[in-house]
């Protein structure tokens, strides 16, 4: 299990999210440049989770967790989406977030950090009842193991603010670049911005800061 301190986010802290593995030089050189959060992947089954290694992203690990925290860097978690076409409901929700607990804890996080679902990219078509059925299974299967739910909301989500408060059963959102709804009464915990670092290269760079009832993203800390 990894040592630190679960604790808010603190207003200001600039942090980024990669699904690419850090080393102790990476992790140090982002610390070096004034970053203070990382948020790191992890994966939705088996089967990806074994592809993703084998493509150079595995997911997070104990082992990396460690090094991240030593580099003085918090740390939380996030669950790939998956691939356009994607069909949610409460039945995939709620086997993708057993295996969001199970590769969390593989990864050595301590309950209370918030553990993120990536909701984007679904079909217009679907019906918000069946969004919001997946995300809540999803929820209810990372709060039950103790974790703290989180949602990012990306492209193509398709609800509409008051759905995003009112029908899902969590009290973290972080926001995506671009056009993203809303949340009603609410607002975001994190703010993400992408950062061209070279011509086919960037960098997901994002912000903690308290929404509008004062809730914050809750991280583990060095």
């Amino acid at each position: 299990m990894l040592s630190g301190k679960v604790s808010a986010a603190w207003a200001g802290a600039m942090g980024f999210d990669t699904a690419v593995p850090l080393t102790v030089p990476s992790a140090r050189a982002y610390f070096d440049r004034g970053y203070r959060f990382c948020v790191r992947y992890i994966s939705r089954t088996d089967k990806s989770r074994a592809n993703n290694a084998q493509r150079g992203l595995a997911d997070l690990s104990e082992t990396e967790g460690r090094l991240i925290l030593d580099a003085g860097l918090a740390l939380m978690a996030v669950q790939h989406v998956a691939g356009t076409g994607w069909i949610p409901d409460a039945t995939l929700g709620e086997a993708y977030g057993a295996k969001a607990v199970a590769y969390s804890r593989a990864a050595g996080l301590p309950e209370g950090v918030n553990v993120w679902l990536d909701l984007e990219d679904i079909p217009k078509t679907i019906p918000h009842g069946d969004i919001c059925a997946y995300a809540n299974s999803w929820f209810a299967q990372v709060k039950a193991a103790g974790y703290v739910p989180g949602v990012y909301v990306g492209f193509n989500v398709w609800l509409s603010p008051d759905d995003l408060f009112f029908n899902l059963a969590t009290q973290h959102y972080w926001r995506a670049g671009g056009k993203i709804p809303e949340v009603a009464h609410r607002g975001y915990q994190l703010f993400q911005h992408v950062v061209k670092t070279g011509p086919q290269s960037e960098l997901d760079q994002n912000l903690a800061k308290p929404d509008a009832l004062g809730g914050s993203a809750i991280w583990l800390a060095p």
